[in-house]
């Protein structure tokens, strides 16, 4: 794999990227040998003709999808806005990530992959880097726009340590009492758990210093007052010490800042952060006015995931029609931790954004969500804050349940099995396995996201064995009561 330029230029050799999958080649399990997937032979044998995507969805025999007589039209053109989760990683580890994952990925599926170098902000968009992929019969072109806030993140962190543990506590207070973490029990106990265990660690911690100065006072034989300071001082010490480590390992202050921040911003303490996702907000409206792209993807990740929905409905705000002209308007979710914020009682203008997104006719939405993601909601509707149960046509978010030991090496996930945080973070890397659920095919492939994202097995359904798209061009499409050949 080659790499040039300070912003490195992934280019996979074509041999190594034109493998087919075999019994000796287990990392890259063949896809779906299923034919067609069941809407694509039931348009292609249909009263006038196959269907094609359009802008708006609603209408025609499915989701996002209209009769027209022409076929389902391939992306050639895509524009990616990600918001990243609650996680101070720079513009150039995302870069360096991508790139790594996107070569993964591409050996995958037996296709080709580049990853630009790092283009610099200007006046139409922020820093970005372009990804084309091409398969045997398709070839895509995806410009893919961080929009970035791990400086905010950053400054969380900077925060002194006291400062953390004493909002962490308000924090802590605020969503025991208000019965917001009983709710989260309520939807799903492992996040439940996950919101217990940062304050537990600093419990512990806690313990395990007053032991500690108990101990040294105990050995020194002390008694009265100055046995008191001494011991204070130890615990002092050692609580600073476990914070550090395993405290960093655990990321026991990330965890911390990121509920101090996550509440503060939720009760609009946060103008500062208000004004930056103004600016996301006026990005994309930008970006869709332009109309230089088939589709517009608003990726969220994590914590992410809100943010993104808020931005949305910012641009709402400003554009009405947004979604309604130009590019494709679409908002994949993926370890999405919405309800965090949504299930709140003083969380009204979340829960107002997420109405007004999962409304509009025009902006098709999927979220995916996994059980082994213990730092999200499995089986729970964002919108609705109720288990789910089933997709309902015309509601929204679309929920796609799948499995991330799927999209692993089985050796790559008996090691990560216990590490919570890189399970989180696959929905946003590249699938050692063909699976249901890719990242890439979603945010690069040729398949419209409106299409593919609802499709049963997902990229299973929509690719063949050697990489090639069952989703055809218009200029391909069968005619109508023809057999494909």
């Amino acid at each position: 794999m080659a790499k040039s330029g300070p912003g490195r230029v992934w280019r996979l050799p074509e041999a190594s990227l034109r493998r087919r999958a075999s019994p000796a080649n287990p990392r890259l399990a063949p896809a779906s040998a299923a034919p067609w997937p069941q809407a694509i032979r039931a348009c292609a044998v249909a009263p006038g003709g196959a269907i094609n995507i359009v802008r708006r969805l609603g209408g025609g025999p499915a989701a996002g999808v209209r009769d027209n007589g022409g076929g389902l039209v391939q992306i050639q053109r895509r524009h990616v806005l990600f918001l990243a989760g609650f996680d101070p990683i720079d513009l150039p580890s995302q870069h360096r990530r991508f790139g790594r994952e996107a070569a993964k990925f591409a050996g995958t599926w037996s296709i080709a992959a580049d990853v630009s170098n790092v283009e610099p902000a200007d006046t139409e968009a922020g820093e970005r880097w372009r990804l084309h992929l091409q398969g045997p019969d398709w070839s895509t072109r995806t410009t893919y726009e961080p929009l970035d806030w791990h400086d905010v993140i950053e400054n969380e962190l900077a925060r002194p340590q006291v400062t953390l543990l004493w909002g962490g506590v308000v924090a802590f207070i605020d969503f025991l009492v208000s019965g917001t973490a009983a709710r989260y029990f309520a939807a799903t106990w492992r996040y439940g758990l996950f919101f217990l265990v940062p304050f537990l660690n600093v419990l512990l911690f806690a313990l395990v210093g007053l032991a500690a100065g108990g101990a040294v006072v105990r050995a020194a034989g002390m008694a009265g007052g100055a046995a008191i300071v001494l011991a204070l001082i130890v615990a002092a010490v050692v609580f600073a010490g476990l914070m550090q480590w395993p405290g960093r390992r655990w990321r026991v202050a990330q965890a911390l800042a990121d509920w101090i921040f996550a509440r503060d911003h939720m009760l609009g303490r946060r103008p500062d952060f208000d004004a930056r996702l103004d600016r996301f907000a006026d990005r994309l409206v930008a970006r869709a006015r332009r109309a230089d792209c088939d589709e517009l993807l608003v990726v969220g990740h994590s914590l992410g995931a809100t943010l993104a929905v808020e931005v949305i409905a910012r641009a709402l705000s400003r554009d009405p029609d947004l979604a309604s002209h130009g590019p494709a308007l679409c908002l994949l979710t993926v370890g999405a931790t919405i309800p965090k914020l949504a299930l709140h009682p003083a969380a009204a203008r979340l829960r107002a954004s997420l109405q007004q997104v999962a409304a509009h006719p025009s902006i098709a939405w999927t979220e995916y969500q996994a059980r082994r993601d213990a730092i999200s909601f499995y089986r729970f509707d964002p919108v609705a804050l109720k288990p789910f149960v089933d997709n309902v046509p015309g509601k929204k978010p679309h929920i796609m349940l799948v499995g991330l030991k799927a999209m692993l090496a089985p050796e790559t996930y008996r090691r990560y099995k216990f590490r919570h945080m890189r399970l989180h973070y696959q929905f946003v890397m590249g699938n050692e396995r063909r699976a249901a659920y890719d990242y890439f095919m979603l945010v690069g492939g040729p398949a419209p996201f409106a299409h593919l994202s609802q499709l049963p097995n997902g990229a299973l359904d929509a690719f063949g064995e050697d990489g090639a798209c069952r989703v055809r061009p218009a200029h391909e499409a069968v005619a109508p009561g023809r057999a494909r050949t």
